[in-house]
């Protein structure tokens, strides 16, 4: 009678028990907001094997390979093995794996690509390893795009911002610091021959943010999402951009949107600009030109200011871990040690990368590369993009009426609301 009824308590406990496990287990994989408990996940040092896809190119692949190695002399149980994806099917892979519930441990995200992860379920919250004192190291702007719903899901890996590349054998010294100089000094550096223009700007919608936000204007307010892209500054911006075609004269007047990256890297190397608007990723290709044999000759800049001040959209990537990841411990540790001063001046040293993490830029080395602070003078005064979802989808919208707009096919105006009308169905779809 009493092991009957020792044996209908025990029946009952292991119910309970496994009801428990269960529910843990569909937490992980289909929750939207799925958190790590660390006094549930215990750190361990059995020996582990980590899945990490990565997009970095060549170059900063070796890096993070060198930075691997010495990771695996202080952490010899855990194993990282790498996968590098194409960064243009990145995103719709791991979202097929994540779905399955078998992603790797940890993923290299582009920030847009974070908030829409963690909004479909397929991120770990890293609020439980990630205190206040640890976050306020990081630069206040890639940090923002690790937030979502008041939580943490990514450590800033990368960052970056466009700034306002210039000659100086052309320019001088000092750039324009204001729209005005632009074009003042850009009337000057113009020949009536063509063969030498002040400026040069793409047919990205990208490289209009910094031009909205000089004007006082916004893609769209990240406290109410309001669609703010028809306002009168953001018209006012794409005006000034066609005016320095059309009325000043001081841009190439033919237009080739699918060249005209390379033909803007092209020109700048070779003295036929004297200025464009480009990121860091592009240093080591500009100093390879003819104009920047010296490189001191490469001056770098905030984008002129406007009446609203100064504008520069940011952008980078995080270390993200899955959801449905039975790792956790070992996938922290493998991001925190990548995420740390000395490696992250590896990668900016290295690879003309700009670091996360605010003491990063007070090492001597990094300190002293006049590059990477003049990027982070431009970074400390960048703007934050739509933090939401759909912040990958809205350039997609964006580009075919910016680029009609600078054709002369619809007015600013026209171009601009049809963007505002695109971008309030696509906000309510979520």
């Amino acid at each position: 009678m009493i092991a009957m009824k020792d044996l209908r308590l025990s029946l009952k406990w292991l119910f309970i028990f496994s009801f428990i496990l269960l529910l843990v287990s569909c937490m992980g994989r289909n929750s939207k907001a799925t958190s790590a408990n660390t006094e549930v996940v215990r750190r361990t040092t059995d020996p582990v094997t980590v899945d990490f896809w990565h997009t970095f190119n060549d170059e900063e692949a070796g890096t993070l390979k060198e930075a691997l190695a010495s990771f695996q002399k202080e952490f010899p149980y855990i194993t990282v093995k790498l996968q590098q994806v194409p960064f243009s099917d990145a995103l719709n892979k791991y979202k097929t794996v994540a779905q399955a519930g078998n992603a790797p441990d940890i993923f290299r995200a582009e920030i847009a690509w974070t908030t829409e992860l963690a909004s479909m379920g397929y991120l770990m919250s890293l609020d439980a390893f990630l205190d206040q004192k640890a976050q306020a190291d990081f630069v206040p702007q890639a940090l923002a795009y690790s937030r979502y719903k008041g939580h943490i899901w990514g450590i800033p890996q990368v960052t970056d911002c466009l700034a306002l590349f210039y000659n100086k054998r052309l320019t001088g010294p000092k750039p324009p610091a204001t729209l005005e100089e632009l074009i003042t000094q850009g009337q000057k550096l113009t020949t009536p021959d063509g063969k030498q223009y002040a400026f040069f700007y793409r047919g990205d919608p990208y490289w209009f943010t910094p031009f909205v936000w000089a004007f006082g204007g916004d893609l769209i307010d990240n406290q109410s999402l309001q669609v703010k892209i028809a306002e009168e500054p953001a018209v006012k911006a794409l005006n000034f951009l066609i005016d320095l075609r059309k009325k000043y004269k001081i841009v190439p007047e033919s237009v080739d949107f699918a060249n005209d990256y390379e033909n803007m890297q092209i020109g700048f190397k070779n003295g036929q600009y004297a200025m464009i608007i480009n990121g860091p990723w592009s240093t080591a290709d500009l100093l390879d030109g003819p104009e920047f044999k010296n490189p001191d000759n490469l001056g770098i800049a905030r984008i002129p200011q406007g009446p609203g001040g100064w504008g520069s959209p940011v952008g980078g990537h995080n270390y993200v871990v899955a959801a449905s990841t039975q790792k956790l411990w070992a996938s922290w540790e493998v991001i925190h040690y990548l995420s740390r001063p000395e490696i992250q001046a590896r990668f900016a040293l290295k690879n003309n990368l700009l670091p996360t993490r605010k003491s990063t830029y007070d090492l001597p080395a990094v300190k002293a590369n006049r590059i990477i602070q003049s990027f982070k003078h431009v970074l400390d005064a960048a703007n934050t993009r739509p933090v939401i979802p759909q912040s990958g989808a809205v350039f997609i919208d964006l580009k075919p009426a910016y680029q009609a707009a600078l054709l002369g096919e619809k007015t600013p105006e026209t171009a601009l609301k049809e963007v505002e009308a695109a971008w309030k169905e696509l906000l309510s779809a979520e």
